[in-house]
């Protein structure tokens, strides 16, 4: 396992995310609930929110620059139907 993968744990940038179950358990990710985002940039040092994304809110509205820890995101799955 290489450091990067420690990093972004296996995201990588261009990739669709959402909040996991973890994410929507924080109280300070509450702006993101019910909406999605597409990674922007991974650190390749260590941080403590290695992953920015570009996040667009449940209302259409966009957040740029939002860090995350990968346990706060999974990848984007849209809802079965």
């Amino acid at each position: 396992m290489g450091f990067e993968m420690v990093c972004g744990g296996g995201m990588q940038v261009g990739d669709l995310v959402q909040l996991s179950a973890y994410g929507k358990a924080r109280n300070h990710n509450s702006a993101c609930y019910g909406g999605w985002g597409f990674i922007i940039k991974v650190a390749r040092f260590y941080s403590q929110y290695p992953i920015t994304v570009h996040w667009y809110k449940s209302n259409g509205t966009e957040m740029t620059g939002m860090r995350f820890h990968r346990r706060e995101l999974k990848k984007y799955k849209p809802d079965k139907k």
